[in-house]
């Protein structure tokens, strides 16, 4: 028996030294599949953190703007855009904005008269992934034209220099220019004022073909027209009181009596309203309007009956 116990012993022993064996293939099998996996999603989340940042950075790159000074009274908007461009706008001193579209283009490139004085302009482009640039910039010009607004409701534009001027020309807003052949070392034209406020810019061309440009915003001023007519049998008087920018009030004195004066405040461009003549009386009238831009105008009549 000692025999049989003795030889099955060390079987017993041979067979969990396998297993055993067999374990820790097992494992280090495993614990190397587990770090080749972990390395995997190392990569693949390096690989995907990447590609994000990659897309993020492309998304918020912005268009490019550029100023520069093609001559005393011009400057020469350059705007480049890696994605294509939707529109750039651009105005000076918070005014009124000048829209430019972009036509899907990544460059752009826009001629801007600089204003007399002392301005800021302002250029906002955009593109059409929303990324957005914005750019401010502060310009002085000082010019030898003089431009005026006179009593008479006319622009009065004036130079004096050393070279001949060959020609002018002037333009309103964004409308087409308008040339005026000079010939001659001085400048002294007039031309018709706008209602409101418009932007004038003169351009001087002298015989070596230099030019100068003013640029002025010009808040034009109207007088009110009152036209004063009779009914058909004539027992009333007709009054028409017009004015572009608009009428604001209107006064009207009858027989020289400061007890019959009477006023109205107006709204609109043009207002019409009868005053009845007397049997007897000079039917003397007086009529006051102002406009809005606090112009007034007068008139006065009689009709004796």
């Amino acid at each position: 028996m000692n025999q049989i116990l003795a030889t099955q012993k060390p079987q017993s022993k041979k067979k969990r030294n396998n297993t055993q064996a067999n374990i820790n293939s097992i494992t280090k099998v495993f614990a190397t599949a587990l770090i080749f996996f972990a390395i995997f999603l190392i990569g693949s989340g390096t690989y995907a953190i990447y590609k994000n940042q990659s897309n993020a950075n492309k998304a918020i790159i912005k268009p490019t703007i550029t100023l520069e000074n093609e001559s005393e009274s011009t400057i020469l908007l350059k705007v480049i855009s890696e994605n294509n461009l939707d529109t750039v706008t651009y105005y000076w001193n918070g005014s009124e904005e000048t829209v430019i579209n972009g036509e899907g283009k990544k460059y752009l490139e826009h001629q801007i008269d600089i204003k007399t004085g002392s301005n800021v302009l302002t250029v906002v482009a955009k593109d059409v992934n929303g990324g957005e640039t914005s750019y401010s910039n502060q310009y002085t010009l000082n010019s030898n034209i003089l431009i005026d607004s006179l009593d008479n409701g006319k622009i009065s534009i004036t130079y004096e220099g050393d070279k001949i001027i060959t020609y002018m020309t002037y333009r309103w807003d964004e409308e087409t220019e308008t040339t005026v052949d000079i010939n001659n070392t001085q400048v002294n034209e007039e031309i018709d004022a706008r209602a409101g406020i418009h932007t004038l810019t003169v351009t001087l061309v002298d015989e070596e073909n230099n030019t100068e440009t003013k640029v002025q915003e010009i808040n034009g001023v109207s007088t009110p027209t009152i036209d004063i007519n009779f009914n058909e049998d004539y027992t009333k008087y007709v009054i028409t009181l017009k004015d572009p920018i608009g009428l604001q009030e209107v006064i009207v004195t009858l027989n020289e009596d400061e007890n019959q004066r009477f006023g109205q405040t107006l709204s609109g461009t043009e207002f019409q309203f009868e005053i009845p003549l007397y049997e007897g009386s000079d039917n003397k009238m007086q009529v006051n309007v102002t406009n809005t831009g606090n112009i007034e105008a007068e008139r006065k009549v009689q009709f004796p009956k």
